[in-house]
């Protein structure tokens, strides 16, 4: 087995950080040439300029440096997104797609060789899914790794699939292969579906060969099973004479106050329905099992007057008082010397100064005030009340089936035609729901619980017993669901492993 081309964790982590040197396994080559020597540029600029980086950026370049680069490679797809035209963005995207196939692929082959072979098969299909997303072209070194990757899942499958299908359990081997169809759908992987498929194919057919060899003087549910079987894989098989619990189309006598003649037709219909889609139904049966529909459809208004308040604020003015500094110019009288023919003489000459003083003055101010505005309105409610029952005896030895509901819807609402703005009161009108529309969604539920309980009383009625024979275990498996233990086990020798999935052949909906 041929060594997978991948370089270290370590090594990646390395590489972000500006190291240029990276130690890697001789075989490392994710591409030839140039490429090899390009793969660690974008992500060393992508690191030296991460301080200059957006969130966005910064973020891909975290989960990059942690070693997740196929979540980065998503994250930088949205950064082109933005900037179409940065060559450097496009070659840090390209590079850390292909470091996350080579991741993915690492740890599937990892798996593989650590025998967790389910782990290896989940990573080679997010590696074929993001190879088809991303458009990913593979060189020879990684190409070589897939189909490795490939031929192991191949022999696992064959362990768990086709050892399985050959062994006679063909639904056990086909439940295998269901968890696998994602991964199988994809191109590559068609010559392995196909083997695999083939494989299951081959062994419901082998295995029906061989149960049909059982149907002489088999009962019918026993036969049922058998034939039920083989269509499952397209082989032709005798049909089942009518089974004796079987029953026809159910004969309703329906009373219900309140609803009318159309939609309770329409009830009786879908539970019809139900009854014919469940195990007790043969279309080949006469008899009519009578069933009882009771039930009443009440609506209640209610209608009252009341008051109600709307608060709401006022911007209202008063007058306050203020203290202040004012000014104001001072006139007083100084003597000064002046000189008039050479004598010197004196005069009064007036002047002023600024003089500061308090004073208080009156000023206008608002203030909040809380208000309340009070008018009538009539609060109107409607009530809808649904109750029904549906009864009847399916099997004269069991108690009657008996599936009740009971559902209400209340609401409630004022109405007035007032309005006041500032309390933000505006017109209202109460708008009842529509009970036609929550009828039909509660008949409805009814459909599914009722066709639930014709399961259930399937199941009680056959699948409670300690021991079973053949016959007694086929018959519960056509509940359609998991057979009980002591059921399953009666069919082992025969089934094998199949014994626990035969209840999946009745699909019942």
């Amino acid at each position: 087995m041929a060594a997978i081309r991948v370089v270290s964790l370590r090594a990646n982590r390395l590489a972000l950080k500006g190291v240029v040197s990276v130690t890697a396994s001789p075989s490392l080559s994710f591409r030839s040439g140039a490429r090899r020597r390009f793969l660690f540029v974008p992500l060393l600029v992508l690191a030296s300029a991460l301080s200059a980086c957006s969130s966005v950026r910064g973020h891909a370049n975290d989960l990059a440096e942690k070693g997740r680069f196929v979540e980065a490679a998503e994250v930088y797809v949205k950064l082109v997104q933005e900037s179409p035209n940065n060559p450097e963005l496009r070659a840090s995207l390209e590079d850390l797609r292909w470091r996350g196939l080579s991741q993915l692929l690492t740890q599937a082959r990892q798996a593989r060789v650590e025998g967790r072979d389910e782990d290896a098969e989940v990573n080679l299909e997010q590696f074929l899914g993001y190879k088809v997303k991303w458009n990913s072209k593979l060189d020879g070194g990684m190409e070589s790794s897939l189909l490795e990757e490939m031929a192991g899942t191949h022999r696992h499958l064959r362990q768990l699939i086709i050892e399985q299908a050959q062994r006679g359990h063909a639904l056990t081997a086909e439940a295998h292969l269901d968890r696998k169809r994602a991964l199988l759908a994809h191109p590559e992987m068609a010559p392995i579906r196909r083997d695999v498929e083939e494989a299951v194919q081959q062994g419901g057919e082998s295995t029906c060969a061989k149960l049909k060899q059982t149907l002489s003087g088999a009962a019918e549910h026993w036969t049922d099973l058998v034939s039920r079987y083989c269509a499952h894989y397209q082989q032709p098989a005798p049909r089942a004479r009518m089974f004796p619990e079987a029953l026809g189309v159910p004969a309703w006598q329906a009373s219900m106050d309140g609803i009318s003649n159309d939609v309770v037709q329409y009830l009786m219909t879908r539970l019809s329905g139900a009854f014919e889609a469940s195990p007790w139904y043969s279309e080949a049966s006469t008899r009519q099992v009578p069933l009882t529909l009771a039930g009443s459809l009440s609506e209640q208004r209610t209608s009252q007057p009341v008051e109600l308040t709307a608060p709401w604020t006022e911007r209202v003015p008063y007058t306050d008082h203020e203290d202040r500094t004012a000014t104001a110019e001072v006139p007083y009288t100084v003597e000064e010397s002046y000189e008039d023919k050479g004598q010197m003489k004196k005069r009064l000459v007036r002047q002023t100064k600024t003089v500061e003083y308090k004073t208080t003055v009156e000023v206008t101010k608002y203030r909040d005030v809380s208000r309340s505005f009070d008018y009538h309105a009539l609060r109107r409610g409607v009530e809808y009340h649904f109750a029904v029952v549906a009864q009847g005896i399916l099997q004269d030895r069991h108690a009657p089936l008996a599936v009740k509901a009971e559902k209400a819807l209340s609401a409630s609402g004022y109405e007035h035609n007032i309005t006041f703005e500032p309390g933000g009161v505006r017109p209202q009108h109460f708008e009842r729901p529509d009970k036609e529309g929550w009828l039909d969604a509660e008949l409805r539920g009814y459909e599914q619980t009722f066709f639930q309980s014709l399961l259930a009383r399937w199941q009680d009625s056959f699948c409670k017993a300690s021991v079973f024979a053949r016959e007694e275990a086929a018959r519960c498996a056509r509940g359609g669901a998991e057979l009980p233990g002591p059921a399953k086990q009666s069919l082992l020798d025969t089934l094998g492993d199949d014994a626990g999935r035969v209840h999946q052949l009745y699909v019942w909906n």
